[in-house]
Parts: structure tokens; C-alpha cells; sequence
């Protein structure tokens, strides 16, 4: 999902608006202090501890303060506009991966939307999941259907598009509410569960590693080394690959429900945001390495090994330390 991973990089900019906006604290971090305007200077997390850290050039090498150094060491008031936005900095950093100066503060911070954009099928896949669920809601049979080429087919079939209409009136009448208002919140609903299809078509990517594994498996069986090397990323991957899975179920079964859905609308959507939010900032640090695999072809290659050994490295980083004692068991 390239959208996804162009907008997590960084906090976006809009060159259009107007400088006196551009400078609100409240909506770009706009620092007044002269060493946020060091050329290149940006804020990130480190890669060991995660620990938000403002990175500048020191000649040929990068230097990293953590920001919660940097009101003492550059003599910044801890009640300025400066030092709250130091504060703003370490949230915001769940959701965009870098921050420059003059970035605008992610959108999940400002009203709860998402900072990053989606595409048009992964709006048409979550209206034709809520098209069934209504259409099965009149039946008595409410389900989920997430099949694209299904989806399509119930949703443009015109006795579901009138069926549909005969749900907007019923519901309607039994919350005692206009068939607008029911309408209007099924497109936002929809429009929530748009970035939920985005990040589950983006979570194909990472599960292909885990096939691939499987099938290096059997290619490399009399390569002892290589073997056991892709036996520990298996160890270290499953349990990962397991709890993304329980992480969309829990999300189907929570939306599974119009009319609960309708009756419980504010809540709902934010518990749709947080699992949204949730599995965007987990998917963040496998941008690299879903990329890295695209168009490999699985077979004994010098390429393949070395993306192994990049995997390995990448797994043992991130996800080890809940590993380990099954590790030590081998």
C-alpha cells in the first residue's frame, strides 16, 4: 500500500496554506528556537529503545538528543510553545515514522482521522461489506463477506441495491431516527472501516513473508545452516502473524453488527480508530522489509540468502526479547 507507507514517513506539509497558518502551534510544529532551524534536522525514534530523539549533522556524522534533553540543554522555558510541542512530539511519532520542522502534527492528534491516505478500492470493499450486512440484517442471518469479487457481485446487483433501501427504512424505524441520519452514518462508518481494508490489503505483504519462509523451508532442507537459520525467523514470525490475525477478527467481530453499530455509533468508531491507529503504528517497521521481498523468486539465489539474513536480523531486532526462551529450547 504505497499511499500508506509515502504518508507514515513523515508528517505531511501543505505547501498551499497561508504562512501565518503554517506558523500555528497548534496545527504544524512550528519551533521558534534557532536549533530547529538546523538544515536536515528532524526527530525520530531510535532504533534500540524507540526513545524520541531530535537528529542533526555534526559534520560527516548525525548526532541524536532525546527531546526531553532538549529544553535543558538549549535553555528552551518548559511552560513555551516550544516546549509543548517538544511533548506533542514523542505521540505524534506513533504515527509518521520522521518530523521536520514545520510538519504539520499528525491528524490522529488533532481530531482522531487518519494521517495517512487510503485508495479508492478499499472504500469500494468496505461499502460492499457493509452492503451485505445490511442486506443479511433484513434476513435475520446478518454475515461477513470480505471477498472482493463476491462483494461486487451482491453489491451491484439491483435487488440489493433495492433491498438495502428497504434496510435504511427499517432501521430507521426501530432507532426512532431519520433514514438520513441512518444513511449518513453508514457512509461514515464506511469510511472508517476504509482504512481497516487498507491496513488488512497491506498485512497481505508481511503473511507473504511467512509463505515464503514456509517454501524456503523445503528449498534449503540440505542446507543445514540456512535450514535452521529460516527454522528460528519461522519461531520468531508465527506468534506475530497470529496475533495480526486475532487483531482483525476481533475488529470483524466488533463491526459485524449494523444495528449495534448504529446504536453504539460514537463508541464504535472509536473503537474502529484505536484498532486502526493500533495496527498502523505495528505496521510501521515493516515497510523495508515487506519491500524487500516483492518480486522474489523463491528459489536457492545469493539474493534470496541475503534477504534472509536481513529478515533474520530484522526479526531478531524487533521481536526476540519475547522469543527467547523458545530459542533457548532448539
Amino acid at each position: 500500500m504505497s499511499s500508506m507507507e509515502a504518508n507514515q514517513k513523515t508528517a505531511g506539509k501543505d505547501e498551499e496554506n497561508s504562512s501565518a497558518e503554517a506558523l500555528d502551534p497548534s496545527v504544524y510544529f512550528s519551533f521558534e528556537h534557532r536549533i530547529f532551524t538546523v538544515e536536515g534536522a528532524y526527530f525520530q525514534l531510535t532504533h534500540d529503545n524507540k526513545e524520541p530523539c531530535f537528529f542533526v549533522k555534526l559534520g560527516d556524522m548525525k548526532g541524536a538528543i532525546p527531546t526531553r534533553s532538549l529544553c535543558n540543554e538549549f535553555g528552551i522555558e518548559e511552560e513555551s510553545s516550544d516546549a509543548n510541542l517538544l511533548n506533542t512530539v514523542g505521540n505524534a511519532l506513533k504515527y509518521v515514522k520522521e518530523i521536520r520542522p514545520n510538519d504539520s502534527i499528525p491528524r490522529e492528534l488533532l481530531d482522531g482521522s487518519a494521517s495517512w491516505s487510503i485508495e479508492e478500492h478499499h472504500k469500494d470493499i468496505a461499502r460492499g461489506r457493509i452492503t451485505v450486512q445490511l442486506v443479511s440484517w433484513l434476513s435475520g442471518n446478518e454475515e461477513i463477506v470480505l471477498n472482493k469479487k463476491e462483494l461486487d457481485t451482491i453489491s451491484n446487483d439491483p435487488e440489493t441495491k433495492e433491498r438495502v433501501q428497504d434496510a435504511f427504512r427499517d432501521i430507521a424505524e426501530k432507532l426512532g431516527i431519520t433514514r438520513e441520519d441512518v444513511v449518513a452514518k453508514i457512509d461514515d462508518v464506511i469510511r472508517e472501516l476504509a482504512y481497516i481494508e487498507a491496513l488488512r490489503d497491506y498485512y497481505t505483504g508481511i503473511k507473504k513473508i511467512s509463505t515464503n519462509l514456509t517454501r524456503l523451508a523445503a528449498i534449503y532442507k540440505r542446507d543445514r545452516g540456512t535450514s535452521e537459520d529460516i527454522n528460528r525467523m519461522q519461531i520468531l514470525l508465527d506468534p506475530v502473524i497470529k496475533k495480526f490475525d486475532r487483531t482483525f477478527t476481533e475488529i470483524d467481530a466488533q463491526t459485524c453488527e449494523v444495528l449495534v453499530i448504529l446504536k453504539n455509533f460514537d463508541p464504535t468508531v472509536q473503537t474502529i480508530r484505536d484498532s486502526r491507529d493500533n495496527l498502523h503504528q505495528r505496521f510501521m517497521i515493516w515497510g523495508e522489509m515487506v519491500e524487500g521481498w516483492q518480486g522474489m523468486i523463491m528459489e536457492e539465489d545469493p539474493l534470496i540468502e541475503r534477504q534472509l539474513k536481513v529478515t533474520y536480523q530484522f526479526l531478531a531486532r524487533n521481536f526476540m526479547q519475547s522469543q527467547s526462551w523458545r530459542l533457548g529450547n532448539l
